[in-house]
């Protein structure tokens, strides 16, 4: 993850709202074997990875819990919207927390979840795959009201054996092929992020072509829906007729070059733009070879979702729900492509193209399991 990325985050986000950590040497890394695994899942059946794995191999995501934590709940809620695309591509999906089955079952049932839950109750995989919260004693209990931790029994939720938000893509061999923990337990990768990410996938749920000449752009999405902390992938789609080109960004000021502009928004950020590699060109009317696009290319960038929840200050949900939706509960983002096109004989004059891509807005869920699931003992 780039660096610029979290600056942008941070600036559209109370300070203390992101808790970031250092990711980079947590969990077992690519070519690792991947740990035995046998787990109930929310149904009761008891799961392997053999049982759990698709021909090319299983998204394996940990997760902090399905009762109290929020951000948790959207990101399972958004994983089973991916969920064919994710089968699709070869791969089948489980979760794991520490959460007991009962409590699993009870929010699967509720929302329609079909892909395994895993009930690590006493963080056996958890502690195996090497993201258990490295914070958290034995002891420690977190009051989810006023999101403070205590070292003994003085809040309502047990978080020893808590698991980062992390992801393993294991393959048909029981290798670790992939894996991402997340900074932030409040941002999440939707799942065809993670398979765009992890294996190269292409994925258009989204897309919406404004009118643009004989060239044609098109905005792209790797999801049609989003929740507050989800991470996901934009781009912009740019097919020239044989004969047009146009300039890359490391073409020089003397000529026009393609530039992708975000708007500002306070209800999300994005990174910075990845290109495709130019072609370099001898053309009629240069002295030297320039780097040009030509055919059709794709720019990418990530986008995440402002984590406008604060358990101390409701008002920043509110704040965010009268900014950032439409009355649809609809995320828009919105920007700008400023291109020249070119052929052999002339550029022609250069257009900015409006561009928006629109999420439905997958609400937090704030209700928790019933007293009598949750859980009550340490591991």
């Amino acid at each position: 993850m780039r660096r610029s990325i979290w600056l942008l985050a941070l600036a559209f986000a109370r300070a203390d709202t992101l808790s970031l950590v250092d990711a980079s040497q947590i969990g077992l890394p690519p070519g690792a074997p991947a740990p035995d695994v046998s787990l109930p899942d929310q149904a009761g059946r008891t799961r392997d990875l053999a049982s759990l794995a698709g021909p090319r191999g299983l998204i394996l995501v940990f997760f902090r819990s399905a009762d109290w934590c929020i951000y948790c709940k959207s990101e399972l809620v958004q994983l089973e919207r991916d969920y064919g695309a994710l089968k699709q591509s070869g791969y089948e999906l489980a979760a794991i927390s520490y959460d007991s089955q009962a409590v699993l079952n009870e929010f699967a049932t509720r929302k329609g979840i079909e892909f395994p839950l895993l009930a690590d109750h006493e963080s056996s995989a958890i502690r195996a795959f090497g993201v258990a919260n490295r914070e958290f004693r034995k002891g420690m209990q977190v009051d989810v009201e006023t999101e403070k931790v205590y070292l003994s029994s003085i809040g309502n939720v047990p978080v020893y054996g808590l698991a980062y938000p992390a992801v393993f893509v294991i393959d048909s061999n029981k290798k670790i092929a992939w894996r991402f923990v997340s900074e932030s337990a409040e941002l999440r990768l939707t799942g065809s992020a993670i398979l765009e990410r992890a294996v190269g996938a292409n994925i258009y749920a989204y897309r919406s072509a404004p009118q643009s000449g004989a060239v044609k752009v098109a905005a792209t999405a790797t999801t049609t829906a989003a929740a507050l902390g989800s991470r996901l992938t934009v781009g912009v789609e740019i097919a020239m007729p044989q004969g047009f080109h146009v300039y890359s960004p490391d073409v020089g000021k003397e000529y026009r070059s393609l530039a992708w502009r975000m708007s500002p928004s306070q209800c999300w950020a994005v990174g910075d733009a990845s290109h495709p590699d130019p072609q370099w060109r001898k053309l009629p009317l240069a002295e030297e070879k320039l780097p040009v696009y030509e055919g059709t290319i794709r720019l990418t960038r990530e986008l995440i979702v402002q984590p406008a929840i604060r358990a101390d200050d409701p008002s920043v949900y509110d704040l965010f729900r009268k900014t950032c939706l439409d009355a649809q509960s609809q995320i828009t983002a919105s920007g700008s492509l400023e291109m020249q096109a070119c052929d052999d004989r002339q550029c022609f004059p250069p257009k900015s193209i409006p561009l928006a891509w629109k999420f439905k807005f997958i609400a937090p869920d704030r209700q928790r399991s019933p007293v009598d699931l949750r859980r009550e003992f340490e591991p």
